[in-house]
């Protein structure tokens, strides 16, 4: 089969020389007319003597600057018939008809979206599992007798095959191979993850990451090829961990281009792919891209019958779609976007997980790969490749690349992933993830935390106080007040070095790590109050730092909502998972947060979490202060009672902080206790559901090395 584009002259010199010619005149006369009429330049499919014409009315698609999408999309969906690990995206017709795949699944999915109503409708469905082993991307290469032609990716090896999807779904047993796989092989789930066929040009392929690069493949039928790498777009573009491409489709640009969508950052780039040697961004787009919790997927489809509207699809995992749309003919300018548009802001590493192996770790969670420095080491590939929880965590003490500080591990799979420092924790079904130790949550007054301090690489930091002379040190008071007065940013966190007496200040704590010589302090916990408890005053996260929409605000009273409302909105939010809202009571705004970072002074707004966790804190680490476990959800035992009252029908005496611990370590019901220090109260609790706020106690999880 022969796949182009041509013109009226070009036509007749294939028909000629396919024999065409000799067609009856009505059926030449016909096809010349499909051929060359000015609004229908068609791709001819030539198969077996057959010839099949789809009209550039249905694959042809002029996309104007990225600007004219504007910040916002005008849908946003799940596409369930995906039903998961939404990879890929291809269209061939005016949009009513898109191909999508799940790359978990190995299932390619053939699916309406109605222009009227924007109900979705599963059409077919094929499965893929005898010819690749892992499908990431899609594009459509044309029409045959038995069905729809794509090129489909596997990512490991990375190669690209030619596929036939038959009219109706079902298994698909065979399959072209295009390519050879590359050399060096790609690692580990970061090989080729989108394909797109640019007319007259041939198949332009990504890689996701080590290293994120741009490869073309010359396709011919019949013939395997070997890739040629065109650019490492993580050192010469600054675009990284790429997860799809696409082409316009129909008529070549000019210059001709494709459309990168990438994780890090996480945005849309336009690239001119004119001179292969010399591959140049065109113009970028970000906007609600950066609130997608996996941008996975892209495709350009018409979005009316006259051709005047274009409409830019973006999807990701689960299911999600965004649709955006724009006038072919808007009068914006290239490279225009601005702002957050432009690209997204800058996410420090979050403070999410905080449990270690003995403490269960975060169900459903991973950092994101893309964004975190990681790598997996271990895979499904064989029981060779595979390894236990045990080996995952060991794989992350010894990690020679780089200091692991945190691991996902996927125990259906056996699958590892170890990190550097965890940025942008999101939700993950298959995965576990664990610290390899806590993060310092300890205030001066609670002695701070021993030996540790924030990396100061990945931290924006300050040493404020030297050991150069006496004048620069300064005491551990001064380098706290040096981290409340700093002004070049918000201080959350100091490290002191007594006998030096030196003093960094952060503005967050990225990548904590030993350091003998240093104790770490915050300068004040985060939010962890509920709606119930009465959140935290005057306080909200940091807009800039952390993935966030604003769904209330004072434009109108339509537009404004009450505090219920708002922790409505966070719960039922589709951009991403809400953790924390915040709310000004004045003028009824809301804002809703994935993750709170950065967590700053806002005397309009009040904080809240949706949950607060539970206490995790055992006696060595400070427990947990103004807390109590519920005793109304929990089994409790009120050991000691400073009151003297009966309990139980026994005499009950008071008792220090050690001794409710020990109390607690040797009742093997036990999970946490509860001290008052003032009343030298102390209760035993079997689980601590329902936590909540306390004037008078201390919550504190039994110690591990206690635990029967």
């Amino acid at each position: 089969m022969m796949m182009m584009m041509m013109s009226p002259a070009s036509a007749v010199k294939m028909m000629m020389a396919a024999g065409l010619l000799a067609l009856p005149r009505l059926l030449l006369g016909l096809l010349l007319l499909i051929t060359t009429t000015a609004t229908m330049t068609a791709f001819m499919m030539l198969d077996g003597g057959q010839v099949v014409v789809v009209s550039a009315h249905q694959i042809a698609r002029k996309v104007p600057p990225l600007a004219c999408f504007g910040d916002a999309p005008v849908a946003r969906m799940q596409i369930d018939v995906v039903r998961s690990d939404f990879s890929s995206l291809a269209a061939t017709s005016s949009g009513s008809t898109l191909f999508a795949l799940n790359n978990g699944e190995k299932a390619a999915f053939q699916f309406t979206i109605s222009s009227e109503n924007g109900k979705i409708e599963k059409i077919a469905e094929w499965n893929l599992t005898n010819i690749v082993a892992d499908p990431e991307g899609i594009a459509y290469l044309g029409v045959n007798k038995a069905g729809h032609e794509f090129a489909i990716t596997d990512e490991n090896p990375s190669k690209v095959h030619m596929v036939t999807l038959q009219h109706g779904g079902g298994e698909i047993t065979s399959s072209s191979v295009m390519t050879t796989a590359i050399d060096p092989p790609a690692m580990a789930n970061l090989g080729f993850e989108g394909v797109a066929n640019v007319p007259g040009e041939g198949l332009f392929v990504v890689q996701e990451q080590k290293p994120a690069a741009l490869w073309f493949v010359a396709a011919s039928r019949g013939v395997v090829t070997t890739p040629q790498k065109l650019v490492d777009t993580a050192s010469t573009l600054g675009i990284d961990a790429l997860s799809d491409i696409t082409a316009a489709g129909g008529d070549a640009a000019e210059p001709a281009e494709v459309f990168v969508l990438s994780k890090a950052p996480k945005q849309i780039t336009r690239l001119d792919i004119s001179d292969r040697n010399n591959v140049k961004i065109i113009e970028q787009y970000a906007g609600a891209i950066c609130g997608m919790k996996q941008p996975e997927a892209i495709a350009f489809t018409t979005a009316s019958e006259d051709g005047k509207k274009v409409r830019m699809l973006v999807g990701g995992e689960p299911t999600e779609l965004l649709i955006f749309e724009a006038d072919v003919d808007c009068d914006k300018k290239l490279n225009s976007t601005e702002g957050a548009v432009f690209s997204c802001p800058d996410l420090a590493a979050t403070v999410g997980c905080d449990m270690t192996i003995e403490e269960g770790g975060c169900p459903q969670r991973r950092c994101d790969k893309a964004l975190s420095n990681s790598e997996k080491v271990c895979t499904d590939d064989s029981p060779d490749t595979q390894c236990s929880l045990e080996e995952c965590k060991q794989k992350c003490t010894n990690h020679a690349a780089f200091k692991c500080s945190t691991y996902a591990y996927d125990e259906a799979e056996k699958e590892c992933y170890v990190f550097e420092s965890c940025v942008g924790e999101t939700d993950e079904p298959d995965y576990t993830l664990y610290v390899m130790r806590k993060g310092c949550d300890m205030t001066i007054e609670e002695g701070g935390c021993p030996q540790r301090r924030c990396d100061k690489a990945l931290s924006n930091s300050e040493k404020v106080c030297t050991d150069d002379s006496p004048d620069t040190q300064c005491s551990l008071e001064e380098c706290k007040q040096k981290c409340t007065n700093h002004a070049a940013f918000k201080c959350s966190t100091y490290a002191y070095d007594e006998a030096e007496k030196e003093c960094y200040v952060f503005e967050s704590c990225v990548g904590e790590t030993d350091e003998p010589d240093y104790t770490l302090y915050v300068m004040r916990k985060g939010c962890d109050m509920t709606i119930e408890e009465g959140g935290c005053p005057q306080r909200r996260c940091d807009k800039a730092l952390s993935n966030s929409e604003k769904v209330c605000t004072d434009d109108s009273s339509d537009t404004q909502c009450s505090l219920e409302e708002c922790k409505q909105k966070c719960t039922n939010h589709a951009a991403f998972k809400c953790s924390t809202y915040a709310y000004d009571e004045a003028e009824k705004e809301c804002y809703v947060f994935e993750s709170c970072v950065g967590e700053t002074d806002e005397p309009d707004y009040t904080l809240y979490v949706m949950t607060n966790r539970e206490c995790k804190k055992d006696m060595s680490e400070g427990g947990c202060p103004q807390r109590m476990c519920s005793l109304e959800i929990n089994d409790s035992k009120l050991v000691c009672d400073g009151d003297a009252a009966r309990v139980n029908g026994d005499a009950a005496t008071p008792c220090t902080l050690d001794e409710c611990k020990q109390k607690c370590d040797n009742d093997k019901t036990c999970t946490h206790f509860m001290h008052d220090a003032d009343d030298n109260d102390c209760y035993l609790m079997s689980g601590c559901k329902g936590e909540g706020f306390s004037d008078d106690f201390t919550v504190y999880v039994k110690s591990t090395a206690n635990n029967w």
